[in-house]
């Protein structure tokens, strides 16, 4: 398999980024919603499982700027036959899927009030960056202010805006393979 996309089929990077990004935000939503419904969140025994979370989320912000720098400096694979709206609607739901890849990540992370400690090294809370310093003089909010809105915007978008934008994104790809009949899922397969 080549390492760079084709007109005909997506290359091994484009591949592994897209097939780690998927497992990684499919396990964080496993994970948290175990959080959800088996632990109590508020309780110290649920830290540990939160922190699997919190690692998987910043695997997935971590990896969305080298996929779309990617993906902006190699060639894409042609458009499968359709209409000038399908394919706009897919570039759209393409795009949609690179905004939350960036926004879920960032608002979690943004959103939390505990270091995440990963034994080798830390990530620092957001309250603790010079960042928050800076907003919180620049909006005239504190911490609490700040973070239950931040949060509020990350559990939308996780409840609702995530698997909506998820399920399109395979419902397409499971049409084309079985209703078009085109390669347009077999080119990303590994």
């Amino acid at each position: 398999m080549p390492w760079k996309n084709t007109p005909t089929r997506f290359g091994a990077i484009a591949k592994f980024f897209h097939w780690t990004t998927a497992a990684a935000f499919i396990a964080a939503y496993a994970v948290v919603y175990y959080v959800i419904w088996f632990m109590d969140d508020t309780l110290p025994e649920s830290w540990p499982v939160l922190n699997v979370h919190w690692a998987l989320g910043l695997l997935v912000g971590t990896l969305v700027l080298p996929r779309l720098l990617w993906r902006l400096s190699t060639v894409q694979p042609d458009h499968p036959p359709g209409s000038p709206l399908e394919h706009r609607l897919a570039q759209w739901a393409h795009w949609g899927l690179y905004g939350l890849l960036i926004a879920m990540p960032l608002t979690g992370y943004i959103g939390t009030d505990a270091p995440t400690d990963f034994g080798l090294f830390s990530v620092p809370s957001f309250r603790e960056t010079a960042m928050f310093e800076w907003l919180s003089r620049a909006l005239g909010v504190g911490w609490d202010a700040f973070e239950p809105t931040v949060d509020a915007v990350h559990h939308f978008l996780g409840q609702w805006v995530a698997w909506i934008v998820v399920m399109l994104h395979v419902a397409a790809a499971l049409f084309h393979h079985h209703v078009r009949r085109d390669d347009v899922l077999k080119r990303m397969l590994p």
